[in-house]
């Protein structure tokens, strides 16, 4: 009896321990801003002004779940949903897609962790410390730096902690019949920090359908960053990309570096400068390919934080020899899009953020 009461006693506690380190939580995004833009393509060669509400400025809109629970002996099994949506208008991102930012569910021991299901790729992830702005929506090139496909269907990821060193590994399946490799993607990466410092790298390779042959995208980044006070950040780095797929207004081979500052000017006040230079030395067009001018972009960010969950800023870009965020070199997803008797585009954008 003894021996009973004590085995009840020890399965209540562990249970007890499990609820206590397992969990949902709902979390989110609602970022919204009025931005002016010129040279807007419209009817006509020239370019025309635009004033628009935007979702997304520091960060798009999304709300998510994520979970924990406790399996003992250091063993956790976790999941993240997460839905992205368009606050100005209240549709549903990522092409209507329910969970269309993440959906994933895996298991966690210490300090790896094996995940399935729609994610990020790893140098998207890998390369998140060494971006100017965090990746927001105004104005930075995310998709020039990741690629359109920063996040895909079907893959199983490995990632692991140590100490300073993080890694992550994925493969994503094509699952095409008949083709092992068509439609799939794989990639990696490793980022170090120690003290002030801090260096990143990554690989990511996507192959298109296969009908008679595929063809393959390859991007490869070099991240460093530096905390020169503690107020004081520095980042630069370097983005490479073969793209094998062809599509008219695409670049075909390019390299992309950027250098960035980050200012805690005070405890609220948070100012971003960088700058982005694409040397671009082919281009899709419809007939074939071409070399056009680099094109360059300035980017100035003031950041006030009301709270610790909501904040107001002003963003502002100046783009020279494409559209801003160099959107027009990635084809029919271009967001912003300019005449075609223009070579410059700026915009600035006043927002709030309320994270919750």
């Amino acid at each position: 009896m003894k021996r009973s009461l004590v085995g009840l006693a020890c399965v209540i506690a562990s249970a007890t321990a499990a609820a206590q380190t397992s969990g949902i939580t709902l979390y989110g995004v609602a970022d919204a801003n009025i931005e002016y833009t010129n040279n807007n393509l419209g009817t006509g060669p020239d370019g025309h002004s635009k004033v628009a509400l935007n979702s997304g400025g520091l960060s798009p809109s999304r709300w998510g779940l994520r979970g924990t629970e406790d399996l003992g002996g250091g063993n956790q099994a976790i999941f993240a949903l997460e839905s992205g949506f368009n606050l100005d208008t209240g549709v549903a991102g990522q092409g209507g897609r329910l969970f269309g930012r993440q959906a994933w569910v895996g298991l966690r021991n210490s300090a790896h962790q094996v995940t399935l299901g729609r994610q990020y790729t790893s140098l998207f992830l890998m390369m998140a410390n060494y971006s100017p702005t965090a990746y927001a929506t105004t104005y930075e090139p995310v998709v020039g730096i990741a690629g359109s496909n920063l996040r895909e269907d079907n893959m199983v990821k490995y990632h692991a902690d140590f100490g300073p060193l993080t890694a992550e590994a994925h493969w994503s399946f094509g699952e095409q019949p008949g083709t092992f490799q068509g439609s799939s993607g794989f990639g990696g990466g490793l980022d170090y920090h120690a003290g002030p410092f801090g260096i990143a790298a990554a690989y990511d390779s996507i192959n298109s359908a296969k009908t008679a042959d595929y063809t393959r995208t390859q991007k490869a980044a070099l991240g460093l960053r530096y905390q020169i006070t503690p107020a004081l950040l520095a980042q630069a780095a370097y983005r490479y990309n073969n793209n094998g797929t062809r599509a008219t207004n695409t670049a075909a081979r390019d390299d992309l570096w950027w250098l960035a500052l980050n200012y805690q000017a005070t405890g609220a006040l948070l100012l971003t400068g960088a700058v982005y230079y694409d040397n671009v030395k082919s281009l899709y067009t419809a007939t074939g390919r071409t070399n056009p001018s680099n094109p360059w972009q300035v980017t100035l960010i003031a950041d006030y934080s009301l709270s610790k969950r909501t904040d107001v800023y002003v963003s502002t870009a100046y783009t020279k020899n494409a559209s801003l965020n160099f959107e027009s070199l990635n084809g029919a997803a271009a967001a912003y899009q300019i005449a075609p008797n223009e070579n410059s585009q700026f915009g600035v954008a006043m927002g709030v953020r309320h994270k919750f």
